[in-house]
C-alpha cells in the first residue's frame, strides 16, 4: 500500500494505492488547511481502509510547482513518515498529475494544465494529450495575447486546473479550448505515476529531496 499526500495548491489530498489502483481518497478544498488537516486526514484514511502505518510500503508527495507553504507541509509530512517508517519516498509532478484528470478527447493534441501563480502568471506545461508524456517542460508564464502562439498554430491545446479561467479572454486562438469544470490537483489522479515509480524504483534521496517551487517565495510585506 502507497500512501500519497498533494498540497500544492488550495487545500490538500491524500490516497492510497494498491497494486496500481486508488483504494481510498479524500479532499479538503478549504485554502490554506494544509497544516491543520493533513494529517488528520492520512490517520482518517488508514483507518477507513483498516490498515495501519506499518503496512505501508512508500510515502508519495506532489513536488510542485505550487504553494510555497503548502508544498513545504506536504514534503516535510512525507519525508518524515518515509523516515520513521524507514520506507521509500516516491515523489510525481503537480502538472503531470494533473493531466490524468482528463480521458483523452478527439481533435485535442495537447494538454496545459496550469497552476495560478499571481496576477496574469501561471505555471504550466504542454503534455501529449493521449499518452501524458511531457512535451513542453514546466515554466512560469505571464500569460498575454500572444503568449504559446507557436504552439497554437500547429496543435489544438485544452487549457485547464485552477489556473486557466484568468487566460480564456487572453488566449483567443483558435486552436485554444478551454475545460469547463475546475480541475485542482489531487493525490488521487497521480496513481499510476505513483505505481510506475514504485516498479522501477525509482525513490527519492530523503535528505537531499526539496520541493519543486520554480520561483522564489516572495514574502508580503505590509
Amino acid at each position: 500500500m502507497i500512501l500519497a499526500l498533494d498540497a500544492s495548491t488550495t487545500g490538500c489530498s491524500v490516497a492510497l494505492f494498491k497494486d496500481g489502483k486508488v483504494e481510498f481518497s479524500m479532499a479538503s478544498r478549504i485554502d490554506r488547511s494544509a497544516a491543520e488537516n493533513l494529517t488528520l486526514m492520512i490517520g482518517q484514511a488508514l483507518r477507513f481502509s483498516g490498515i495501519t502505518f506499518s503496512d505501508l510500503q512508500a510515502v508519495a508527495v506532489a513536488r510542485g510547482p505550487g504553494s510555497y507553504t503548502g508544498l513545504r507541509i506536504a514534503v516535510s509530512t512525507a519525508k518524515g513518515l518515509a523516515f520513521g517508517l524507514g520506507i521509500p519516498l516516491i515523489s510525481f509532478g503537480t502538472l503531470p498529475a494533473l493531466c490524468y484528470q482528463l480521458s483523452f478527447t478527439e481533435g485535442i493534441d495537447l494538454l496545459c494544465p496550469m497552476i495560478d501563480a499571481r496576477r496574469m502568471e501561471v505555471f504550466c506545461g504542454f503534455y501529449d494529450a493521449r499518452e501524458k508524456t511531457e512535451k513542453v517542460p514546466v515554466e512560469a508564464v505571464l500569460v498575454q495575447p500572444d503568449s504559446f502562439r507557436e504552439i497554437l498554430e500547429t496543435k489544438r491545446v485544452l487549457f485547464f486546473g485552477e489556473g486557466s479561467a484568468k487566460c480564456r479572454e487572453a488566449l483567443a486562438h483558435p486552436n485554444a479550448c478551454f475545460a469547463d469544470a475546475v480541475h485542482y490537483p489531487s493525490a488521487e489522479a497521480a496513481c499510476a505515476l505513483v505505481w510506475a515509480k514504485w516498479e522501477q524504483a525509482e525513490f527519492e534521496d530523503l535528505v537531499a529531496f526539496e520541493p519543486f517551487y520554480l520561483k522564489e517565495y516572495m514574502f508580503k510585506h505590509k
